[in-house]
């Protein structure tokens, strides 16, 4: 199984995708996801550039039509995104009815506003993150959120992170979270004392993204 353990949606787009013969096949321009059971299932890589144009071309398919790459043909993620088949094999993903129905795109889902569990609106997905067990975190940004920060004095290189469990719905129109603007606040702001002094006692470190607001704990064994 593909591990993006510790890594961004962000990190990853737009590295060379290079296949088992070490071409260079494309760039990471998209991701799928599957959203059925109001999670995030990670399905397909979108590709773009590269020798994808050249295979559109081919074909005869329209511009609109991407090819996508099934998690099970990566084979690591590193510097490149390395593939275990090779760039031929991509012809046979250039298909307008690859997608199901319950299928997402990240460039749509970030369009779409994420509410409270009284619909207000709290902000928007702006990433994906994948923590040590490689489950995906939403990480938010814009409306409240962006208030809170600011009233909390956070520099804007910290992450604000929503784990899986606080998802109620998650589907092509709509990300609501099982808690009250209220409660996230409170989660915000009891998260911050904690990482405000794990930071002042650490030493600096090299990389900005290493401070990470996280709006919960992962969910134990057994967490129903």
């Amino acid at each position: 199984m593909m591990q993006c353990c510790e890594l961004k949606y962000s990190d990853i787009r737009n590295k060379d995708v290079v296949d088992s013969n070490g071409e260079k096949v494309g760039e990471v321009m998209d991701w799928i996801f599957d959203c059925a059971d109001n999670k995030l299932d990670l399905k397909y890589i979108v590709l773009g550039g590269g020798r994808v144009e050249e295979l559109l071309e081919s074909i005869g398919a329209r511009p609109d039509i991407d090819p996508v790459i099934k998690l099970e043909n990566v084979d690591s993620i590193s510097d490149k995104v390395y593939l275990n088949v090779d760039g031929e094999s991509l012809k046979k993903t250039i298909d307008p009815g690859v997608l199901a129905e319950t299928d997402i795109a990240f460039s749509r889902l970030s369009d779409i506003k994420v509410i409270d569990s009284d619909d207000f609106k709290v902000g928007f997905v702006i990433d994906i993150w994948f923590d040590k067990d490689n489950m995906m975190w939403l990480l938010l940004g814009g409306g409240f959120l962006e208030e809170l920060l600011e009233r909390l004095k956070v520099q804007p290189d910290i992450d604000l992170l929503v784990p899986p469990h606080f998802i109620e719905t998650l589907n092509s129109n709509e990300i609501k979270l099982s808690i009250t603007k209220f409660q996230l606040e409170s989660t915000c702001e009891d998260e911050y004392k904690k990482l405000k002094k794990q930071l002042t006692g650490a030493a600096p470190h090299d990389d900005a993204r290493a401070a990470q607001l996280k709006l919960g704990a992962a969910p134990s064994r057994g967490f129903v």
